[in-house]
């Protein structure tokens, strides 16, 4: 553990020190302050950012879950707790899925990729349920997982700028900061929350007992709420992003209409 935490640390450090000395700010344009009631008008007919919101969430909620679960996963199910660490260090080849966003981007669309990346991370865990106490394609099904999870995880932050878009064509007013901060750090805190709460109440359900050895049905709890719960609440993230396609089939034409005002 302390190898796989000093290596992490190690390529932390590189990526901050290269980023803080490539890292330009450029202030193109001083931004106006609105007031919190006027930034709350911009909600208003703003579907487009309450279908990001609500998939954001949604996503949160299942990332949680599937993070807060793999150590039960591996030490009841798999019967080998150190397998955590090694298996959450995988994790950083979601770093390949966020890379390749902009081609996906050209390829689908952006409802589409963030579909791809719920897809992906969903069907992981299917695989990772029918694979069993087979380590090996374990692994390969996490790593497909986490792939998902870095398209998923990205794809809602470019995703809210198009929705500032929206909200000031359809409002006449730019809530940047209060769109964007509820849309990603509300997400992210109310998403952890409740996927924190959601897998403790479905393992005791199944008769899980804390630091013991667990009955069949327990560790088929276990099982579950690792494989089939993150999944099915991924897919569900789905179902907004249809809906969010014909808003952004109109990017284009919103975004010439805001120039003609503004100029």
């Amino acid at each position: 553990m302390f190898i796989y935490i000093s290596i992490f640390g190690i390529i932390a450090i590189v990526l901050f020190i290269v980023a803080f000395k490539n890292l330009r700010e450029v202030n193109v344009e001083k931004i106006k302050s609105i007031p919190i009631k006027d930034s709350v008008k911009a909600i208003k007919g703003n579907w487009p950012w309450i279908l990001v919101v609500i998939a954001n969430l949604i996503f949160w909620i299942a990332l949680t879950i599937r993070l807060s679960t793999v150590v039960y996963y591996c030490q009841y199910y798999l019967g080998d707790k150190s397998l955590t660490v090694f298996i959450n260090g995988i994790m950083l080849v979601q770093v390949i899925g966020m890379i390749s966003i902009p081609l996906l981007v050209k390829r689908f669309n952006k409802y589409g990729t963030m579909i791809l990346g719920f897809i992906l991370v969903a069907g992981g865990h299917i695989g990772i349920f029918f694979v069993g106490t087979n380590i090996e394609l374990m692994i390969v099904f996490w790593i497909i997982a986490s792939l998902g999870q870095g398209i998923a995880c990205s794809m809602p932050f470019a995703m809210l700028s198009d929705t500032v878009d929206f909200g000031e064509w359809k409002t006449g007013i730019r809530a940047s900061g209060f769109l964007t901060a509820i849309g990603s750090a509300f997400c992210i805190k109310a998403g952890s929350g409740i996927g924190g709460f959601i897998p403790a109440v479905v393992m005791n359900l199944f008769g899980y007992v804390p630091n013991a050895v667990q009955s069949s049905t327990a560790l088929f709890g276990i099982q579950f709420v690792f494989t089939w719960l993150p999944a099915i609440i991924f897919l569900c993230g789905i179902i907004p992003m249809l809906f969010y396609r014909k808003y952004e089939q109109n990017e284009n034409n919103i975004l010439l209409d805001l120039a003609k005002r503004n100029s």
